[in-house]
C-alpha cells in the first residue's frame, strides 16, 4: 500500500474515530515516511558545477529513495541569463550514455521548455511501480540520465550528442550500490564451517564433529578376524594320529 492512500485512510480514521488512535496511527505513518531518502536535487542547467566534475556527475540512490529533476525558470539564483531547453532522457545503456545517443524507443523524464515556470520530475526508485508507465530499477545496476539538446529552442529535438557530449551533462545512477564499493559478499551461514575450512584456518573441530567423525571409523584391529578352520573331508586321516 503506498503511503499517500496510507494516509488518506488514517485521516479518514481521525474523524471517525475522534480519539487518540488516530493521532497513534499518524505517527506511525510520519515514522514509515522517514524511511525514504530525498536526495539531493539536480537543477538541469550549464549553471550546475556538478557536470564539470572530472569523475562525472556520480550518485547512488537506494531502493525507496526519491530524486528531483528541476528545470530552473528565469530570474532565479539557480537561472542562467538565457534559458536554456532540454530534454532529459532516461537509458540503461551504459553504451548510449558514452555515446550521448538515444536508440529505440525514448525514455523521456522531463522537458525543460517552459522559462518562466519551474519544471519538476521526482523519479522514485522502486523495483515494482504500480503505474503502468512508472519506471522500475534494478539494484546493483546502473541507469543514466542524458541530455542530448544543444540548449536552444531549435535544438531541443535533437538525440544524439548536443550538451552531454559538450558539456558532459549527463548523469550516473548506481542503484543500490555505495561509492566505497560492491557491498561485501556474504559470509557462509553458520553451522556450515566444514573440518577443512577449520583446519586450514587453525581450528580445531569442535566435539560436536569429532564425534560425529568417530562414528564413521571403523574400531578394532585392521584385518578382519580369519574365519575358523574348514573341517577336514571324510575319509582323510586326522593329521595328529599317525
Amino acid at each position: 500500500m503506498g503511503l499517500q492512500m496510507l494516509g488518506a485512510r488514517v485521516e479518514m480514521a481521525c474523524r471517525r474515530s475522534g480519539n487518540g488512535l488516530g493521532l497513534l496511527l499518524i505517527l506511525l505513518l510520519d515514522l514509515l515516511g522517514s524511511t525514504v531518502s530525498n536526495m539531493e536535487p539536480i537543477f538541469w542547467n550549464s549553471l550546475n558545477e556538478r557536470f564539470k566534475d572530472d569523475k562525472g556527475y556520480v550518485l547512488y540512490p537506494q531502493i525507496g529513495d526519491r530524486l528531483d529533476l528541476i528545470c530552473p525558470p528565469l530570474d532565479t539564483g539557480r537561472s542562467t541569463p538565457e534559458y536554456e531547453f532540454y530534454k532529459l532522457y532516461l537509458v540503461s545503456s551504459r553504451e548510449q550514455a558514452d555515446r550521448c545517443e538515444v536508440s529505440g524507443a525514448p525514455n523521456i523524464v522531463l522537458t525543460c521548455d517552459e522559462p518562466t515556470r519551474e519544471r519538476r520530475f521526482t523519479i522514485k526508485f522502486q523495483e515494482f511501480s504500480p503505474n503502468l508507465w512508472g519506471h522500475e530499477f534494478k539494484s546493483m545496476q546502473d541507469y543514466f540520465i542524458i541530455a542530448t539538446s544543444d540548449g536552444t529552442r531549435q535544438g531541443l529535438e535533437g538525440m544524439r550528442g548536443g550538451v552531454c557530449a559538450t558539456q558532459g551533462m549527463k548523469v550516473v545512477l548506481k542503484v543500490g550500490q555505495s561509492q566505497y564499493g560492491l557491498p561485501p559478499k556474504k559470509e557462509p551461514p553458520a553451522g556450515r564451517t566444514t573440518s577443512r575450512t577449520q583446519a586450514e584456518q587453525g581450528t580445531p573441530p569442535s566435539q560436536e564433529e569429532q564425534a560425529s567423525g568417530a562414528r564413521g571409523v571403523r574400531t578394532g584391529p585392521s584385518n578382519p578376524p580369519t574365519s575358523p578352520s574348514s573341517p577336514a573331508p571324510r575319509g582323510a586321516p586326522p593329521s595328529c594320529c599317525w
